[in-house]
């Protein structure tokens, strides 16, 4: 990889050095069943009570509803019901939050930590959900690695040039830092206690 790429992995990756105990996890949409399996790992590590689930009718399979697809995979991974919140309207990473939040409040009553379940490569949900949810102050985040949109093959932080979403992750990078730069997401702090604001 040349310095720029190792310059756009740094800046997009959301990964933190480790997690730590939260009020939830929060897990963003996705089509891919491998989006839950770090939120299964820290709920079964006791980290958090409870894990959020969002995303409604996928745009390509509208019988395909993403949040409920991940709560029947965990569900039959021995996860009782009542530790899943599904949020099943959203079609956006802004919307996840938007929409989750109201249920969220209503279970319970302050949220101050969140482990939130993200693509290695998409630290702009870390400030998303930062901005939806206001009184967090700190982001863990539970990282994996997704499988090219064409091709299928899994690609990480070492691996992303060659893979077909390396156009991509170039365009997050350069939409990541416009929305910082214009102060439309909050700045947050990568530590080794997860992001902070």
């Amino acid at each position: 990889m040349s310095v720029s790429d190792d310059r756009v992995a740094d800046f997009v990756d959301a990964s933190t050095p480790g997690l730590g105990k939260a009020d939830l996890i929060f897990v963003f949409g996705s089509t891919l069943p491998e989006a839950v399996s770090p939120a299964a790992e820290a709920f079964r590590s006791g980290l958090a009570p409870l894990i959020v689930l969002t995303g409604g009718p996928n745009r390509r399979r509208p019988a395909h509803v993403e949040s409920e697809v991940h709560a029947h995979q965990l569900q039959g991974q021995g996860i009782e019901p009542e530790r899943l919140l599904v949020e099943r309207r959203s079609r956006t990473s802004v919307e996840n939050v938007l929409l989750a939040r109201p249920l969220i409040e209503e279970r319970l009553r302050s949220i101050r930590t969140v482990i939130a379940v993200v693509k290695w490569w998409q630290r702009r949900q870390v400030h998303v959900l930062a901005a939806g949810l206001p009184t967090v102050e700190r982001i863990y985040a539970a990282t994996w690695n997704p499988a090219g949109r064409a091709d299928g093959r899994d690609y990480d932080r070492s691996s992303w040039t060659s893979s077909f979403d390396r156009p991509r992750i170039q365009r997050e990078a350069e939409y990541l830092s416009k929305l910082l730069t214009s102060e439309e997401l909050p700045a947050l702090s990568r530590t080794e206690a997860g992001w902070v604001r």
